[in-house]
């Protein structure tokens, strides 16, 4: 039996884990009563919930990323988005960010804001994207609090020689149909590097 190399163990990985968020996204397609059971079963846990997320970011689909966050946190980022935009009076960097004019973009739901925004963003940063998705994640533990908040403890490891495993925790919360993502390292970096695009296209004195 040949030994797989290290190339060859990543290319695998990277197939399982596209197909497992592929076969999960094409489950929670449209908004059916099957797609949310499968929406429902998939985030049972606090720990289904940070692996599936993980994995959706690691493949750059956003779309499932947004499905997987909670309500606030995507409330959040489309705030941040409308600052942003409404500080450009050309409507340029609402543009850039959403594809969408001001009357557009007043009807577009959290979820596809934070979809095109952050889509948008790793498109041209090629470094951001890079970071994201050349690594290993595993998710080892949950924390619980007092308040019913639940922070899952995961493994994340660069795909470099000689990388060092940092432990890092994602906040978790519970909504009606399972459990919700309600804040994470990862979504600490994209936040601040929309604040930076944002800074660098914008015109001077605006």
């Amino acid at each position: 039996m040949r030994t797989l190399t290290g190339a060859s163990r990543t290319t695998v990985a990277c197939v399982g884990l596209a197909l497992a968020v592929g076969s999960f996204a094409q489950a929670i397609g449209p908004p059916t009563a099957n797609a949310q059971q499968a929406l429902a079963d998939a985030t049972a846990t606090p720990e289904g919930t940070a692996d599936l997320f993980l994995r959706s970011i690691r493949l750059i689909r956003w779309n499932t990323a947004a499905r997987l966050m909670h309500p606030e946190t995507l409330e959040r980022f489309h705030q941040t988005v409308t600052m942003i935009a409404d500080a450009d009076t050309s409507g340029a960097v609402r543009e850039y960010f959403t594809q969408a004019d001001s009357a557009a973009y007043a009807n577009l739901d959290p979820a596809v804001v934070f979809d095109r925004a952050v889509g948008r963003m790793v498109d041209d940063m090629p470094g951001l994207m890079h970071a994201i998705y050349d690594r290993d994640d595993e998710v080892i533990g949950r924390v619980i609090e007092e308040s019913g908040e639940v922070h899952a403890v995961y493994r994340t490891t660069a795909r470099i020689s000689g990388a060092v495993s940092e432990v890092k925790v994602m906040q978790l919360a519970r909504v009606q149909e399972g459990w919700r993502v309600f804040w994470s390292n990862e979504l600490e970096v994209l936040e601040t590097a929309l604040r930076g695009v944002a800074r660098n296209r914008r015109p001077p004195g605006r």
